[in-house]
């Protein structure tokens, strides 16, 4: 059975805000939860890759999620990056996040999956049998866990959400062949620079890395597909997709992090951008930022029009 709060529709995957010495910014957290809830979002996943969660240590993931549950207080779902090389410290790790107020743990391939391709199998039920929260699963290639392994996995009772970023048709058709059988299992498409064809398929919602800037167009999606408007649907994609390349540097995604913490800063969102992962941006990008921020104003802040 799904938690009330896992809803269907617009999710966003956010990135984490510092300080210039990598202390979490916590008044920057919770201006940015508290514009996800402003845009009308169903859910936000902290600590992915675009949270830097991989980067992240225990203690700042913590603080990372306890300012976002208690800033949140049950308006928006909260759900936390938990994934490691063994299942017995991701149970830990749900342990943690459960205790620091999240609703959902979200549970990707291991670092050094490879290695573990003979025991994956074993990772995934063990976590999903013991877990003291719901799971959600993560996938970004079936290159490191094969059909059978994440089939498996979503057929399990305790796994309530599938984020697929696979980009492969299979295991989209895989996803649905399993929700046609478990009427609660949440579909979201993770690939924001190609929803349409998640949402055309019957695929729930999304959960954008980007949805801190395009929460409310994803939500338009999400209405349109509803509607079996999937004209209207890629309609917005295109939308979605101007503001996106202009943050992340164009196709190449040359400025991606970097980029989105700038834009965050001039919506005055948070005040550095801080990170682990540092991409380059130049005079010539901020300004193309700065342009679409002032154009996009309606978009990115719909809430004050």
């Amino acid at each position: 059975m799904r938690p009330n709060r896992i809803t269907s529709g617009a999710w966003s995957a956010a990135p984490t805000p510092f300080k210039q010495n990598l202390a979490i910014d916590l008044h920057s957290v919770r201006r940015m939860i508290t514009h996800h809830i402003r845009l009308g979002l169903k859910g936000v996943f902290i600590g992915g890759t675009c949270g830097e969660g991989p980067w992240l240590p225990r203690t700042d993931l913590r603080k990372l999620t306890q300012a976002c549950t208690e800033t949140s207080n049950g308006k928006i779902a909260v759900a936390v990056q938990v994934t490691d090389n063994s299942y017995s410290k991701v149970l830990e790790h749900i342990k943690e996040a459960k205790a620091d107020g999240a609703d959902l743990a979200i549970v990707a391939e291991p670092w050094f999956a490879g290695p573990m391709s003979n025991v994956l199998e074993k990772h995934y039920m063990e976590i999903a049998d013991r877990s003291v929260l719901p799971i959600g699963f993560y996938s970004r290639s079936a290159k490191i866990v094969s059909l059978r392994i994440i089939k498996k996995v979503l057929q399990h009772p305790n796994v309530v959400m599938f984020k697929d970023s696979s980009v492969d048709d299979e295991v989209k058709n895989l996803a649905l062949e399993v929700r046609s059988k478990k009427p609660s299992l949440l579909l979201l498409t993770g690939y924001e620079l190609n929803m349409t064809p998640y949402l055309e398929a019957g695929y729930d919602g999304v959960l954008a890395g980007g949805g801190v800037l395009i929460g409310s167009i994803t939500a338009q999606m999400i209405k349109k597909s509803e509607e079996k408007d999937f004209a209207g649907v890629a309609k917005l994609q295109a939308h979605c997709d101007r503001i996106n390349y202009t943050v992340y540097g164009g196709r190449e995604i040359k400025t991606w992090l970097t980029g989105l913490k700038y834009a965050l800063m001039k919506m005055g969102i948070f005040s550095t951008t801080a990170g682990y992962l540092q991409y380059p941006l130049r005079p010539a990008g901020k300004q193309k930022i700065d342009k679409m921020i002032k154009t996009q104003a309606s978009v990115l802040f719909p809430y004050q029009s």
